[in-house]
């Protein structure tokens, strides 16, 4: 009988072990992946590219880290009631104004093209040096 005890309990103790490890490899995993997810969405927004724009992220945000003033960013959403909605989150202002979030990400991409081509040769993206102006230019000539 003591035997089949101390052969129960090493059993349970063996599956016990082996779900630790389980669960440990998984959240390793997990890890690495949340690691590899924020690391990409960092190269984006250095680079500037605006696919990079998340539900979390605010108007004030996305306005400093894209370079585009906050009130041009909320004209082009048409949100009518601008005085507390710079540090919304636009999962938050979707609800609030019965928008989809994809459709407010995507008209804040547009938004922040249509600024890009408008003041092309005053914008940088952060994390490159700024372009020197056709002005400085030609003086070098």
């Amino acid at each position: 009988m003591q035997l089949l005890d101390t052969r129960s309990r090493l059993f349970v103790t063996s599956i016990l072990l082996c779900l630790a490890l389980a669960a440990t490899i998984f959240c390793a995993v997990q890890t690495v992946r949340a690691i590899q997810h924020f690391q990409l969405a960092r190269s984006q927004i250095i680079q500037g590219d605006v696919n990079a724009i998340q539900p979390w992220m605010t108007i004030h945000y996305i306005s400093r880290v894209y370079a585009v003033p906050e009130g041009y960013l909320i004209y082009h959403i048409s949100i009518p009631d601008s005085r507390q909605v710079s540090n919304v989150p636009l999962r938050t202002l979707a609800a609030r104004y019965n928008r989809s979030v994809d459709g407010l990400i995507r008209e804040l991409q547009i938004a922040i093209k249509a600024y890009r081509k408008q003041n092309y040769q005053h914008h940088y993206f952060p994390g490159s040096p700024p372009r020197p102006s056709p002005v400085s230019e030609r003086s070098k000539l």
